[in-house]
């Protein structure tokens, strides 16, 4: 593992104050909240360097003049991917013929190129950008400290066999396997149902069927609202979800009306297909994703498990990040026209 200049001057930072590699283990963890550390030989290699050189940086390579034959592939790649420019290395070494780990080595070290993902988001249609803008305003107009009492709720599916990305996917052996894995077209998968705030976390909520207007209903009355209740200031909270059909069914939106009042953020105020503006997608789900898989399930009763546990872990820090964040990208949605965030 690679450690950046912040890290390395801490390595040696503690290194000279406490004269010992296993205390500045001991440092690492309280600093970084982490049971990983550096191990004690590269401790010792970073702080052998700051002594003989006076710096944590590594030693820049050696420049050469780099050969006609690499200048000659350089230029064909650079206009190639110029022009095409989510082209893969496989691709583009059938078209060239130079070699895999020649064109990944120009494209890095002499072009300086890196491979981004592109970003997917809900395509909007005409009118959506002004409701979104729309949305950002009625938000100013709320007290300062609205976000500081907003819930934000979202269903999300978990998959018991998480999706195998099969670019990715490799197998590192002697010879070529000659077994196959099975997999089933329709895998096991678990519905969750979660609302936030700054200071407070409701569910995991478990459906055991796809959701509709009905058992949305019942679980916001027996599970959401038996809990909020107990909450310090309960009835100064803001409450906010998407335009699910099951969110926006008459009887849901009249229940939640009668419990927030003007704190709700109705069907009428929310934008269609944003996302990126509710906490639960643009955070949650994707931070609880990363986590639930280790240890790997082996059953829809150990995944739930898991979320549960992950769900208790979330830091209370963290949810105060997540909410200053949705503040920001309200403000950015000005500079943007009202189209889809990048995501920060």
């Amino acid at each position: 593992m690679r450690y950046d200049t912040k890290q390395r001057v801490f390595i040696v930072e503690k290194h000279i104050q406490l004269k010992s590699s296993t205390l500045v283990q001991r440092a690492w963890r309280a600093e970084f909240k982490t049971k990983q550390t550096p191990h004690l030989s590269t401790i010792e290699r970073i702080v052998q360097r700051f002594k003989s050189r006076g710096t944590v940086a590594d030693k820049p390579p050696a420049h050469t003049k780099p050969s006609a034959k690499r200048v000659e592939s350089k230029n064909r790649l650079e206009d190639l991917f110029r022009e095409f420019d989510n082209l893969s290395i496989r691709k583009a070494k059938a078209i060239t013929g130079i070699s895999y780990g020649t064109i990944q080595s120009i494209l890095k070290e002499d072009l300086h190129l890196k491979p981004y993902k592109e970003h997917e988001w809900h395509e909007l249609e005409p009118g959506d950008d002004q409701k979104r803008l729309d949305f950002a305003q009625f938000f100013r107009t709320l007290p300062r400290n609205a976000h500081l009492l907003l819930l934000a709720c979202d269903e999300a599916y978990f998959n018991l066999i998480p999706p195998i990305n099969k670019q990715n996917n490799r197998r590192w052996l002697a010879s070529k396997p000659t077994d196959k894995i099975e997999r089933p077209l329709h895998g096991e998968k678990v519905l969750v149902w979660c609302a936030i705030s700054r200071d407070c976390i409701y569910g995991p909520y478990f459906f055991d069927e796809t959701v509709n207007q009905h058992n949305y209903l019942d679980m916001l009355k027996n599970f959401f609202w038996k809990g909020h209740v107990t909450a310090r200031d309960f009835k100064k909270y803001y409450f906010l979800q998407d335009n699910a059909t099951p969110h926006t069914a008459t009887m849901v939106q009249d229940y939640l009306k009668s419990k927030f009042g003007h704190r709700f953020i109705d069907k009428s105020k929310w934008p269609p297909r944003s996302p990126d503006l509710n906490p639960c997608d643009f955070f949650l789900w994707g931070y609880l994703k990363d986590r639930v898989y280790n240890p790997m399930p082996q059953t829809l009763a150990e995944l739930k498990e898991n979320i549960q546990k992950e769900f208790k872990k979330i830091p209370r820090e963290m949810l105060t990040d997540v909410f200053e964040n949705f503040l920001k990208r309200l403000a950015l949605l000005k500079e943007v026209g009202g189209s889809h965030i990048e995501k920060k």
